[in-house]
């Protein structure tokens, strides 16, 4: 069984998430996460999601609280010698409607990969009903693929959307994100402990009102074989 350990820090606010994970049939594994909604007032099902999956596959999470789902499907396949990703994904509710009360809204999102090779990939991004997509194309530059470029062009918002990491050795890297559409500049820092705990301090910056003070977030990663 596994078991990981998540805080974060936003700005003013703390919180923290929990998650099992243990083995069950064949390749199958269930899930249970837990934030700290699930305590605050008292032990509830608030904050807490359930799911079953086998990994590159499908999965099913569920949010007993509102009855929340959402179902996906993975699969791939080499397709003249490229391997070509796809991913469904549903959610919707499954709690009772009742009248006049509408029925909550459902999303279907597809996604489609293309690895051409390992420094080369296409993704695109489609969710039914938005009249646009997201297509993404990653460059990772060099044999040991250090440093990874990502532009992606949001056909809804009609803008780019920018990122660049770069890798280093140890498990440290450094990310930048620009959003035209918002104007939001982000950066940053992540590292991946060999004592199975990441660390991850970012933070953004809205250039279209440079009076907004940074928005700085501070996150902790642990994970524990029990």
């Amino acid at each position: 069984m596994k078991a990981t350990l998540k805080g974060r820090y936003e700005g003013d606010k703390a919180t923290a998430a929990t998650t099992l994970a243990v083995p069950a049939a064949g390749d199958l594994r269930f899930k249970a996460s837990a934030t700290e909604a699930c305590f605050a007032n008292g032990p509830s099902l608030k904050g807490l999601t359930l799911t079953l999956e086998k990994p590159g596959a499908f999965l099913v999470d569920l949010k007993p609280h509102n009855q929340d789902a959402r179902f996906q499907f993975m699969n791939s396949a080499l397709v003249l010698d490229r391997r070509v990703s796809l991913t469904y994904t549903h959610s919707t509710s499954l709690a009772t409607v009742v009248a006049p009360a509408p029925a909550p809204p459902s999303r279907t999102a597809l996604d489609c990969s293309v690895t051409f090779d390992p420094n080369n990939k296409v993704n695109l991004s489609h969710t039914l009903g938005s009249g646009g997509c997201r297509l993404k194309y990653t460059y990772a530059h060099g044999a040991d693929r250090l440093t990874t470029i990502e532009p992606l062009f949001d056909t809804t918002k009609n803008a780019w959307e920018f990122a660049v990491t770069r890798k280093f050795e140890g498990g440290d890297a450094v990310k930048g994100t620009y959003q035209a559409s918002t104007k939001l500049l982000g950066l940053e820092w992540t590292r991946d402990s060999k004592a199975g705990a990441n660390f991850k301090v970012a933070t953004t910056f809205d250039l279209s009102d440079q009076s907004k003070a940074p928005k700085l977030i501070a996150e902790s990663t642990w994970n524990y074989e029990i």
